[in-house]
């Protein structure tokens, strides 16, 4: 996990081969959901279990934000549509379910198993929240948005432990912050390490 993190900052923010990164991330992290799950057969993130009650609370805040994001755009006529929009927000959704599983079913479960249980569970979500804030550095805004959406994504994974409802609603609202808000088009920038 912390070399999960000291790459993004290494591969990412410092010498910006963010494609090499989220390449390699990612196949490690299957790798090992796929070998985990084999021998232990522990993880939730292959059981797609109360789905449908994660994305029927996670959807009215989807279409907030992402309200939000488009109105924010339009006011600053910057309103666009483009493929490379549709593509992000047909890929990050995967890119959303890794970054949850390593949040939730792996730092936030091992809280919870250290901790043995007793601990308030605000106390838990507001921990891995800090943590998730915290690898959107530098950039503040983001450090602060992605906080405050990991305390919503994080409750809503204690109570019905559905990654695919939460990584594709995080990947969702995430392109839509980085595409309208940030001005950032993740497509263009996920090429440029190739």
């Amino acid at each position: 996990m912390f070399l999960t993190a000291f790459l993004k900052y290494l591969l990412i923010d410092c010498l910006s081969v963010r494609s090499i990164y989220i390449v390699g991330i990612s196949f490690f992290w299957i790798s090992y959901i796929l070998f985990r799950n084999r021998t232990h057969k522990e993880f939730e993130i292959l059981k797609f279990h109360n789905f449908k009650q994660s994305i029927i609370i996670l959807l009215p805040f989807f279409l907030l934000n992402c309200l939000a994001c488009l109105f924010y755009a339009y006011n600053k006529n910057t309103l666009d549509i483009s493929w490379h929009i549709l593509l992000v927000f047909l890929l990050y959704p995967v890119w959303g379910v890794m970054q949850q599983f390593i949040m939730l079913e792996i730092i936030l479960v091992f809280v919870i198993k250290y901790l043995s249980g007793n601990t308030n569970t605000i106390i838990l979500v507001f921990i891995v929240s800090t943590l998730f804030g915290i690898i959107h550095y530098p950039n503040a805004f983001l450090m602060i948005y992605a906080f405050c959406l990991e305390l919503v994504l994080a409750s809503v994974y204690l109570k019905w432990r559905n990654l695919w409802a939460i990584g594709i609603t995080h990947g969702w609202i995430a392109t839509f912050l980085l595409y309208y808000v940030l001005e950032r088009n993740l497509w263009l920038e996920l090429l440029s390490g190739f």
